[in-house]
């Protein structure tokens, strides 16, 4: 599937040429921070510029998550988890950012060009209606009881 993306500047293309952002098999699709990131503290946020506009196809969404190394390599957790970026997210100004929390000890550089997050695209089932309903079944036990 295809998708288009307008870059900050040329050297932000050249960055993602040069990153190896996606092999044959991935279901995610990498993207690299746009700047070198600094963080001194634990508990610091940043919103980490990606450097690019992505324009997803019709009735598509984009999940923005970790890659599964970030947290190793940099001690540092993505804030609100995983991001949804609807398909109209692509305006003249909407540069994609990744929201991070630092949790390592002392001084933390992230240099630009970075893998740190990945995007994977869905197809978008939209909810066209709500309705009411009375439940009657017992219940399961309240949030997280699945298991023992």
């Amino acid at each position: 599937m295809n998708i288009k993306m307008s870059y900050r500047n040329d050297e932000i293309k050249e960055l993602y040429k040069s990153a190896g952002i996606q092999t044959e098999d991935s279901a995610g699709f990498d993207l690299i921070t746009a700047e070198d990131i600094s963080f001194s503290k634990i508990g610091e946020f940043k919103l980490v510029d990606l450097g690019v506009i992505i324009k997803v196809p019709k009735d598509h969404h984009s999940l923005l998550m970790p890659r599964s190394s970030t947290f190793k390599k940099h001690q540092v957790l993505q804030a609100n988890s995983v991001g949804l970026i609807d398909e109209d997210y692509c305006g003249a100004k909407d540069f994609w950012k990744m929201p991070l929390v630092y949790f390592g000890e002392g001084t933390k550089i992230i240099p630009k060009g970075t893998r740190l997050c990945q995007l994977v695209l869905q197809k978008t089932t939209k909810i066209t209606e709500v309705e009411d309903f009375v439940p009657t079944d017992d219940s399961r036990g309240g949030f997280g009881s699945t298991g023992v």
